[in-house]
């Protein structure tokens, strides 16, 4: 038998009997046994803060038979164990104001689900238990998805109360100590460019599906990058009726005082590529930068053989 280096066995070569799980005690893992959800003479399926376990039977020879049919399913459950993880603490340190009135956490249906697919699996009938596990990861992938949006728009709206406020602040300050009419043209402007963006990505919110593979704190930055962009699109484009790339009925648009200016922001921050192909037709078209030595050396030899060509 394995030992650890002080002598003494480690949680995973010392014997654990199925009588040993009680609830509030811990289980072999050292992870304290929060419920027993589904008990036989056999084996145990039990929920801990690190997800749903089994434990499985005495026997040696009943333990083999079980494990090999629990790693049917084990590649679904180590993902639920994670998300339905991620879940809990997300419920538990949600404020108090936020859970809807519910005492109880939502996210224990995945954990009923998840003890339900198991069970099947050891009482042989593995093509359900397979079912089930498929079916709940879908539905937690589902949910951890929608989270992860909520998140990402919560941000876009925290990052545009912000430039609102901002805006507020300049315009008042622009029209206490600076009353010319152009500077509050330049701010409106930011303003519903910020606004425009917002609207933007209330419009496409669907599009932004951040399923938990694509979940990262970088997608708060994305967030307040779109709306800032917004905040600088609409003060931009008042600057391009001096070039000679917007027609005659756009230069009309920017002139129209303060209504054209938050009408030019909004149209600069909705249409998030508005300014970029301006910008792009001004100083004309940008080649790709390499990412890698050997996109470099590609891009070499193809611009050889157009040039030879």
């Amino acid at each position: 038998m394995a030992e650890r280096a002080d002598g003494q066995e480690g949680p995973c070569t010392k014997q654990f009997f199925l009588r040993e799980l009680v609830e509030g005690q811990n289980d072999k893992l050292g992870h304290e046994v929060d419920e027993i959800l589904w008990i036989g003479r056999q084996y145990a399926i039990y929920r801990t803060r690190k997800g749903v376990y089994v434990q499985f039977s005495d026997s040696e020879d009943e333990e083999r038979a079980q494990r090999s049919k629990f790693t049917r399913i084990s590649p679904e459950l180590c993902e639920l164990r994670y998300l339905t993880c991620e879940l809990h603490a997300r419920w538990r340190s949600s404020p108090s104001l936020l859970r809807l009135g519910s005492s109880d956490d939502p996210a224990k249906l995945y954990d009923y689900s998840i003890a339900q697919s198991i069970a099947l699996v050891m009482e042989n009938d593995i093509p359900g238990g397979m079912t089930l596990a498929k079916q709940t990861l879908a539905l937690v992938v589902d949910r951890v998805t929608n989270d992860n949006t909520v998140r990402y728009f919560v941000s876009c709206v925290i990052c545009w109360m912000l430039c609102a406020v901002l805006g507020v602040v300049a315009l008042w300050v622009v029209t206490r100590l600076y009353p010319w009419p152009e500077l509050r043209s330049f701010v409106v402007a930011a303003m519903f460019g910020a606004t425009g963006a917002m609207l933007s990505v209330a419009i496409r919110l669907r599009e932004f599906a951040l399923r938990p593979c694509q979940q990262s704190n970088m997608n708060i930055v994305r967030s307040a990058t779109r709306v800032g962009i917004g905040f600088i699109a609409g003060p931009l484009l008042l600057l391009l009726p001096h070039s000679a790339i917007l027609s005659d009925h756009w230069k009309l648009l920017v002139s129209g005082g303060l209504q054209g200016a938050a009408v030019l922001g909004v149209l600069g921050g909705f249409t998030e590529r508005l300014l970029p192909n301006l910008l792009q037709k001004a100083v004309g078209q940008s080649e790709p930068a390499a990412g890698t030595p050997v996109q470099a050396a590609r891009m070499e030899q193809a611009r050889a053989q157009a040039a030879v060509g």
